[in-house]
């Protein structure tokens, strides 16, 4: 079965139901590109259900760090269909409001999951500017080549409430982190996870980019002066 939504979530439909009343396997699982292994899977499964052979569970090696790192990589995999949806519409990369609703919401909710405002500013600020990154490198690519691959996804009623509801799990997570003492051996941890869970994914270049960048700032309350490609153009 597909994720079901808790009370007050946002539900994913398992399957889109055409008129004929087939069950319609998602784009989204039936093409993904870009982010391998864990993320694609986890996507695919939250968007259209269960695959015929699930994937078998990878061993989680940090209860704590595991979560975290795989939630985000699962929002660049989600941003990989937003470039796709924008790809098809038009629409700019840059949502400054939609940007700025997100930050304000996360820093009134912070105190809920044990973060400071701005630790969850911070947080949610790299995630957006590392999804922002994957967006304009794949929208350059795919304008350069005329085509994107696999069909859009509405971004209204189908990825925003996903990348909603993963974002409460991930202010879950990252509390968890930041709960841990402030020394070098939670430094430490975090380099090792996202090492280790950077080269399970096997992730492509593009993609290592983006997740350094969105795991650049854990339990901070500033961005770190990391330059990517999303800073180019500053």
């Amino acid at each position: 079965m597909g994720a079901r939504a808790g009370p007050g979530d946002t539900a994913l439909p398992d399957r889109d139901i055409g008129t004929t009343g087939a069950s319609i396997v998602h784009p989204l699982a039936a093409a993904p590109h870009g982010v391998r292994g864990f993320a694609v899977r986890l996507v695919s499964q939250a968007m259209a259900g269960a695959p015929a052979h699930p994937a078998k569970p990878r061993p989680v090696v940090d209860p704590v760090l595991d979560p975290l790192m795989n939630g985000i990589l699962e929002r660049l995999a989600i941003s990989e269909a937003v470039a796709r949806n924008k790809f098809a519409s038009g629409k700019p990369v840059q949502d400054t409001p939609r940007e700025q609703a997100l930050l304000d919401s996360v820093g009134e909710r912070a105190a809920q999951f044990g973060l400071t405002p701005a630790q969850a500013r911070t947080f949610f600020r790299l995630q957006i500017e590392a999804g922002k990154l994957v967006q304009t490198a794949l929208l350059a690519r795919w304008m350069r080549d005329g085509s994107a691959p696999g069909e859009p996804v509405d971004l209204v009623t189908r990825l925003r409430p996903a990348l909603d509801k993963l974002g409460t799990s991930l202010m879950h997570d990252l509390g968890r982190l930041c709960a841990l003492p402030d020394d070098p051996s939670r430094l430490a941890r975090i380099h090792q996870a996202r090492e280790r869970i950077a080269r399970t994914a096997k992730l492509e270049a593009l993609q290592r980019a983006a997740f350094d960048e969105a795991t650049s700032g854990l339990c901070l309350s500033a961005p770190p002066r990391v330059w990517t490609l999303s800073m180019a153009s500053r």
